[in-house]
């Protein structure tokens, strides 16, 4: 809001600026008035305009300083909500180590509270085991010294997922509680082992917050179990497929081709005026929640695109990758990333690797926020209130982009993640009306002019 605010003043200054440039190049009237002519009105009207170019000034000036003012504002709101959200995630994880400790003297059935801390320790576990498997080893070595059982408190609290794990993604109040909740994981899951503090601080500095956890859903399809199955995400074989006379500059009908494509994913190539190649790339969202071998994009993917640093690429992340190295594009190659759910994601971490010459990318209800994506990439991201998905990326620290929440027309979704439909999100691109949109919207159109559709690809994702 501060930067919209900025803009119309800016806007407004070059407004009067103009108008003042327009009164000081007003012609002198104080001169010898001709026959006829009324030289005290001549006198009247040169005053007028000189005391109008005063007060143009005077309001150039002002909007200039509310300008700032308005600028400072913003910066000093930006800098207290981020100091206010470090103590709270301090206070959250001193919490959650508290509370840890305290379950482990407390049966799984009887204490709600520890089936809580156990639906961010499941997947945490499972997290570990995949970027981490000495922490943790160590951890659950640390773990049965004490008399812990780490397994059976896993398998316990995946049980749990299956049975109630849906329901508690439909409450609002549970997942607008679930971006901090899993800030503070590593701390719950060690209080909960018993492990000292020194310990957990020291686990947390090797692990690091926005890297904790990537979607907490992965507990529901049996935790740290389904991580351990399965090889690599890859491209496992592609075909040609009918690519649009010209590149895709409507975000509701590049969703419209995310939902429709037969693949996980569609490439399409483009020859612009100047000769070089634009690509534009749509990913699909999960596919399957346990470990499958038709399909890359299950929820093991999800979980290991969360472990994406912008130095190396995991899962669906990796593959999509991948498929664009293999339909040949190359670096520097104009790209356009659009993803929808999980596609999302993966479309996030590919934009923050730098690999590729990412233009824009459109990210629709999906865990992007720890993303570090280049500032110079024209990033549009958007979510439904009530969408659990996007929230399951913890509280990102980046600040290149930032998710716009926009109610739902609930018009085709149904069951607790009604709100992530993909036929919902079209019609939210539709009719959507946003500063943000509008801006991405423009810079997304303002590269595809000219572009005349040369070769579309259909790459199948899976896991092998």
């Amino acid at each position: 809001m501060t930067g919209m605010a900025c803009a119309q003043l800016r806007e407004a200054e070059g407004r009067a600026q103009d108008a003042l440039h327009a009164l000081r190049a007003a012609p002198d009237l104080v001169v010898q008035a001709a026959p006829g002519v009324d030289a005290a009105m001549l006198r009247m009207c040169g005053a007028a305009i000189g005391e109008r170019a005063v007060e143009a000034q005077r309001l150039v000036d002002e909007l200039g300083r509310l300008h700032d003012d308005t600028a400072l504002a913003g910066r000093c709101y930006e800098w207290a909500s981020d100091a206010v959200r470090h103590i709270i995630e301090e206070t959250a994880g001193s919490v959650a180590y508290a509370l840890g400790t305290a379950a482990r003297t407390a049966l799984l059935a009887a204490a709600p509270w520890a089936v809580a801390l156990g639906l961010v320790a499941v997947p945490l576990a499972a997290r570990l085991l995949l970027l981490h498997p000495a922490l943790l080893a160590r951890v659950t070595e640390d773990g049965a010294r004490i008399g812990t059982d780490v397994q059976r408190f896993l398998d316990d609290t995946s049980r749990f997922w299956e049975r109630a794990g849906e329901a508690l993604m439909a409450n609002q109040v549970f997942t607008a509680a679930l971006a901090l909740a899993v800030e503070s994981t590593d701390e719950a899951l060690a209080g909960l082992l018993g492990i000292p503090a020194p310990m957990a601080a020291q686990l947390e500095a090797r692990v690091g917050d926005d890297e904790v956890f990537g979607l907490i859903a992965l507990a529901a399809a049996g935790g740290a179990g389904l991580a351990t199955g399965g090889g690599r995400v890859e491209p496992a074989f592609r075909r040609p497929v009918p690519v649009p006379d010209a590149p895709v500059t409507d975000p509701a009908e590049a969703m419209r081709i995310i939902i429709e494509q037969e693949d996980q994913v569609t490439i399409h190539e483009h020859r612009m005026p100047d000769g070089s190649r634009r690509f534009q790339v749509f990913v699909r969202g999960t596919e399957s929640i346990g470990p499958d071998a038709t399909t890359g994009l299950d929820m093991r993917a999800n979980l290991e695109n969360a472990g994406d640093d912008g130095s190396r690429l995991h899962g669906s992340s990796a593959a999509v990758a991948q498929a664009m190295r293999d339909v040949g594009v190359e670096p520097g190659d104009a790209v356009d990333l659009f993803g929808f759910s999980q596609g999302a994601g993966a479309a996030a971490n590919v934009a923050a690797s730098g690999e590729f010459d990412v233009q824009t990318a459109l990210l629709v209800g999906g865990p992007v926020d720890a993303a570090g994506i280049p500032p110079h990439v024209a990033v549009f991201s958007v979510a439904h209130h009530g969408d659990v998905v996007p929230a399951l990326d913890g509280w990102g620290d980046q600040s290149v982009h930032a998710t716009t929440m926009v109610r739902s027309a609930e018009a085709h979704g149904s069951g607790p993640l009604a709100r992530h439909s993909g036929l919902e999100y079209v019609d939210t691109l539709d009719a959507l009306d946003d500063f943000a949109y509008d801006a991405y919207q423009e810079r997304l159109a303002g590269g595809a002019v000219g572009g005349i559709g040369v070769a579309g690809v259909s790459v199948h994702l899976r896991r092998r």
